[in-house]
């Protein structure tokens, strides 16, 4: 009977990373997706500032699933650069919620013609947020 150890590490891997440049948008997303339920993935959750900051740290390098939550107003590389540059340069693998308080319907349908998976509006609804990061990683099955 495998370890607990040896059941994790045969988890495929998941990499969550939340860029938004609110400090307290970052810490309640962090506390939302460690206290939920996903089974079949070992989970890595990393906040970054802005797209800058994200890039730099390289992390689509990481084997495995990615899931990008992306705000989309700010300063420095918004939501929808960090989206195109993404799709441009790699999309396998790469899984992106925008989470924005961006409401108008252009800007939703040009995230999602740029290749966003799902798109949420600020303020928003915690039970809503999980059932929308939920349904997007039961694609990466």
């Amino acid at each position: 009977m495998p370890t607990k150890e040896e059941t994790m590490s045969s988890k495929n891997k998941l990499f969550i990373s939340i860029i938004d440049n609110d400090l307290m948008v970052q810490t309640l997303l962090v506390r939302i997706l460690h206290s939920m339920n996903i089974e079949h993935f070992e989970i890595n959750i990393e906040t970054y500032d802005d797209g800058v900051q994200f890039f730099e740290s390289n992390a689509l390098d990481e084997k495995g699933e990615h899931l990008l939550i992306l705000d989309g107003v700010m300063p420095i590389m918004d939501g929808i650069e960090i989206l195109q540059k993404v799709r441009i340069n790699r999309s396998k693998h790469v899984y992106v919620l925008m989470l924005s308080g961006r409401k108008s319907q252009s800007e939703i349908e040009k995230a999602l013609k740029l290749g966003a998976d799902d798109y949420v509006t600020k303020p928003f609804s915690i039970k809503e947020l999980q059932a929308r990061v939920l349904q997007i990683i039961q694609r990466m099955k």
